[in-house]
């Protein structure tokens, strides 16, 4: 009995792997865009979504509520540099500084490491009133990467209190 079995030559499994190789050389570079955008994404989103949960509990409790780059997450330390960390507390003598008799509401850990989100060093903290606006400037949060401005983006804080992305052309 004869028995017919189908295999490779190696000419056919070198240029199958040429193949691959060639593609996935190709691919690659979309794949790390399309992956640095969605931590970029998630980190934006994380943030938005904290300053909307401070804003709802500046109209809920009536009380300044203050969020803040930290370094420590026990108070304003981080200056400018949101991709830190930050935190968001009652801010019950309206001083914008954390005092031991204020509450802590939330915390946020660091951003991925090849990741900086900065503020003006003019403004580097948002405060909510009790009516959950953010009066002052317009404040602005740039998030950039290795790729640079072209891909950057930021979050703009309006007086009204209403967080929205944008694109930036600087880093």
């Amino acid at each position: 009995m004869k028995h017919n079995l189908k295999a490779f030559t190696v000419i056919e499994m070198i240029i199958t792997l040429a193949i691959v190789t060639l593609l996935t050389g190709y691919a690659m570079p979309g794949y790390q865009n399309f992956k640095r955008n969605q931590v970029m994404t998630l980190s934006i989103n994380n943030l938005v979504s904290s300053l909307h949960y401070a804003r709802n509990q500046s109209i809920i409790t009536g009380n300044d509520i203050i969020v803040c780059p930290s370094v420590s997450l026990n108070g304003c330390d981080g200056g400018s540099a949101w991709h830190l960390g930050w935190v968001i507390f009652k801010d019950e003598n309206h001083n914008r500084q954390l005092d031991s008799n204020e509450l802590i509401i939330s915390t946020e850990q660091a951003m991925e490491e090849n990741l900086e989100a900065n503020a003006s060093e003019f403004r580097p903290i948002i405060r909510y009133d009790r009516l959950g606006a953010s009066p002052g400037t317009n404040l602005s949060i740039r998030f950039c990467d290795q790729r640079g401005a072209e891909y950057g983006k930021k979050i703009i804080v309006n007086n009204i209190g209403r967080p929205r992305v944008a694109a930036t052309n600087r880093c």
